[in-house]
């Protein structure tokens, strides 16, 4: 999921191994524990697009990386601690720069949620983030500049568990999203993916964080500090393994039963929520010649997927790229399988991965969620770049998000489901 919910959860796990020991520095390094799998995102400075692809959610989110980066990490912090590097002023000034830092994009991330909607910038986002983003910096100036910070006292065992808990929850609660996590590398490169929850939900996220913000305010001391951090974790647990996987079969059943009342023979399918929410879910099934892509919502006015768009498959588009190329082999194992090939330009490609959609409820020209450029490149091998950062592309993420979120929250009203539809001309 996405980082702030990892922090949140690798807090949550550090408070339960150490918080009575160390009180909120074990957030801390539970938080930098959570945070630290997805480091591998800046493979994308060093190597090209189908390597660090790849190399995201993978070693990194491994149980082997879980079993082994903690007692290196607890060494390190033994020493950083030891030496009392924490209370030098340098030191000082880097840590609420990295913080601040922090807030800015977590700040921006929130106040860019109303422009995606199509709704511009708004103050109601605005004005609270600047406001906390004033008491935030007060507070690190008084608790943490101006203060001299003390001893801290932690077996070397108590740092291993502090990172391994929040390592190891880490790859564990990404495999509930739609990318896929590499859990078994470097022995397999499988893709685990439950598809049960979005990559970012903040019914999951903001109670729980509101709750572990309320436990690092209670002394160490105090057994409601462990009540509150306990709440938070079971509003989560129970939000991911009950209210998402309730969803997640009763979606399943309702696509089997739309597909089946139009007709539509399939060899599988594919489900997951979409963006920011568990009410709005997508769905793709595979045909020999085809793919069927519909949408549901929880408070659609009827209990069925519609419309139903129908995505040629045109794989033998690919034909003039050989099948055991690295770029081919990339888009089949990336996409699980689950991909169309449009012309782009020229003899240049456009792949589409569709588990990851359409941009709205049925196939409208090039609405694709996760397209990727398949061409050659300066040295005539044949390559691979994500689409989906243009400007077109980002106006249309606007308008679709802004109906998506009206969906989410009134519904939508459909006539009787129709025959699939078929594609609009490219």
């Amino acid at each position: 999921m996405d980082s702030l919910t990892q922090i949140v959860l690798g807090a949550a796990c550090g408070e339960v191994v150490a918080g009575k020991k160390i009180g909120n520095r074990a957030m801390l390094w539970g938080a930098i524990g959570g945070t630290i799998p997805d480091l591998d995102v800046f493979a994308s400075f060093f190597t090209d697009e189908i390597a660090s692809t790849s190399f995201h959610r993978g070693f990194m989110h491994s149980f082997l990386f879980a079993a082994l980066a903690p007692w290196l990490l607890a060494k390190l912090t033994q020493w950083f601690y030891g030496n009392q590097v924490h209370r030098r002023k340098g030191y000082k000034a880097v840590a609420m720069a990295i913080w601040l830092l922090f807030y800015l994009g977590a700040a921006t991330g929130i106040n860019f949620i109303p422009v995606l909607m199509g709704e511009g910038l708004s103050w109601y986002a605005l004005a609270p983030t600047l406001v906390l983003g004033f008491l935030f910096a007060g507070k690190l100036w008084k608790d943490y500049w101006k203060r001299d910070l003390k001893m801290v006292d932690a077996s070397y065992l108590t740092w291993v568990s502090i990172f391994f808990w929040s390592i190891f929850t880490h790859p564990i609660l990404d495999c509930f999203t739609s990318w896929g996590t590499q859990i078994f590398q470097p022995f397999d490169d499988t893709r685990v993916q439950w598809c049960t929850v979005s990559v970012v939900d903040p019914v999951a996220t903001i109670p729980f964080l509101v709750l572990l913000v309320v436990a690092s305010r209670i002394h160490r001391s105090n057994k409601a500090r462990g009540w509150w951090n306990w709440a938070g974790l079971i509003w989560f647990c129970g939000y991911l393994l009950g209210y998402t996987l309730w969803h997640k079969m009763q979606i399943n059943s309702l696509f089997e039963a739309s597909l089946k009342r139009n007709n539509i023979q399939y060899s599988r399918y594919y489900t997951n929520p979409t963006i920011f929410n568990n009410i709005v879910w997508s769905g793709v099934a595979e045909g020999d010649t085809a793919y069927y892509f519909s949408q549901y919502g929880f408070n659609d006015c009827k209990a069925v997927f519609s419309p139903i768009s129908t995505i040629p498959k045109q794989h033998y588009l690919m034909n003039q790229v050989p099948a055991d190329s690295r770029a081919a082999q990339f888009l089949r194992w990336f996409s699980d399988g689950y991909y169309n090939v449009v012309p782009y330009q020229g003899d240049t490609l456009q792949v589409n991965d569709l588990r990851f959609g359409l941009m709205g409820d049925s196939l409208t020209g090039n609405n694709y969620v996760f397209p990727f450029l398949l061409f050659k490149n300066e040295k005539g091998i044949w390559d691979v770049a994500q689409n989906n950062r243009s400007r077109r592309n980002m106006e249309s993420s606007g308008q679709s998000f802004g109906q998506l979120f009206h969906r989410v929250l009134h519904g939508k009203c459909i006539p009787e489901s129709a025959p699939p539809s078929q594609p609009n001309p490219q």
